[in-house]
């Protein structure tokens, strides 16, 4: 299942190498993922995201990564999201907050799930952006977000009283940001995953990035899901790897299950990397569609891998039981299964 060798920095071996070994000790909350994002800065892994023809490379990273640790690949596709956002920003809110970005020195959060419901037509954001001009205060609720560590970079949208809207960048330990303690999560309690409050949380005019957050979407959406692809087809495509091992009488009962997994995996990242190459052309149902059908194969896979486990696998500390946990969060993951479904339903 490995990428094609010129879309593979030649660092990602040796630092997936690395993410494997703190696997378990990220699992059971010993560490969390802000080295890994420092070790991929460092290696020049998100500058791809700086670059128009960059998202092949930025699905291979996050691929092979969430097949070692799904926590650190989805952190990767936050952070990594943040990168594209702030990319796509004009020069004044990109200035002093790129670069730390990129090279991995400050995590980035996407608090944007609220803001692709609102285009969707699902219900308006939650967040409103009070005042005018250079006295502009947010006061809401971010119901969800990952990397949410003190000195964080959070993308946000907002919207205005009267209707119009915003995305802005904000510092996570500004003045009027409540973080609430994270919750005891299933695989992903190194991720910073939690809820924030904002209550007049000032935001001057150098920190929007747009004031279009339908344009917006529609500008970052493709890779927002491509990405989000990337770590359900390495979570499964490590599950799938895990299930062929299987050995003896039993695990040959399985042989059908297995091949048309592996089948259906290959044609999941065959499609993934034909629209990366290329994704402004791609349909957005095409998309919705493959990101939904990613996220099911993973949690098909890593069900398979634990049947063929069998006791080993229900051990919480094995690999095996490990990805099964990971990938029950997909599902839920924004956008949800539910979401991707009715969005789906709208081009029938």
């Amino acid at each position: 299942m490995s990428a094609p060798v010129h879309l593979v920095h030649t660092a990602l071996a040796d630092l997936t190498a690395i993410v494997a070994d703190r696997a378990e000790a990220l699992d059971t909350g010993r560490l969390d993922v802000r080295d890994d994002l420092a070790r991929f800065g460092s290696a020049g892994l998100f500058e791809a995201a700086l670059r128009d023809d960059g998202l092949p490379e930025l699905i291979s990273v996050i691929e092979h990564t969430a097949a070692a640790s799904l926590a650190v690949g989805f952190s990767l596709w936050a952070h990594t999201m943040a990168v594209t956002y702030l990319a796509h920003a004009p020069a004044p809110a990109r200035e002093g907050r790129l670069a730390a970005l990129s090279s991995g020195t400050r995590a980035g959060v996407t608090a944007m799930a609220a803001g692709l419901k609102q285009v969707a037509g699902l219900g308006p954001v939650p967040l409103v952006a009070g005042g005018s001009g250079d006295h502009l205060r947010i006061t809401g609720p971010i119901h969800w977000a990952s990397n949410v560590f003190d000195d964080s970079l959070i993308v946000l949208p907002a919207r205005r009283p009267d209707g119009t809207t915003l995305v802005a960048v904000v510092d996570t330990d500004l003045p009027g940001i409540t973080v609430n303690p994270a919750p005891d999560l299933m695989a992903l309690g190194a991720t910073a995953s939690t809820s924030l409050r904002l209550n007049e949380v000032p935001v001057s005019p150098e920190q929007i990035l747009t004031e279009d957050l339908a344009s917006f979407v529609s500008t970052i959406r493709p890779t927002f899901l491509l990405l989000q692809t990337a770590f359900c087809v390495g979570v499964a495509a490590a599950a799938h790897e895990g299930a062929e091992q299987a050995t003896g009488q039993l695990s040959e009962q399985f042989g059908t299950e297995r091949t048309e997994l592996g089948q259906k995996l290959h044609r999941l990242r065959d499609t993934l990397f034909a629209l990366a190459r290329n994704p402004q052309a791609a349909g957005l149902a095409e998309i919705i569609r493959l990101r939904l059908d990613a996220a099911t194969t993973a949690v098909e896979a890593t069900r398979l891998e634990s049947t063929l486990a069998g006791g080993a696998g229900y051990a919480t500390r094995s690999a095996a039981n490990r990805r099964f946990r990971e990938a029950a969060f997909l599902p839920i993951q924004s956008p949800s299964e539910g979401q991707l479904r009715w969005e789906l339903s709208r081009y029938v």
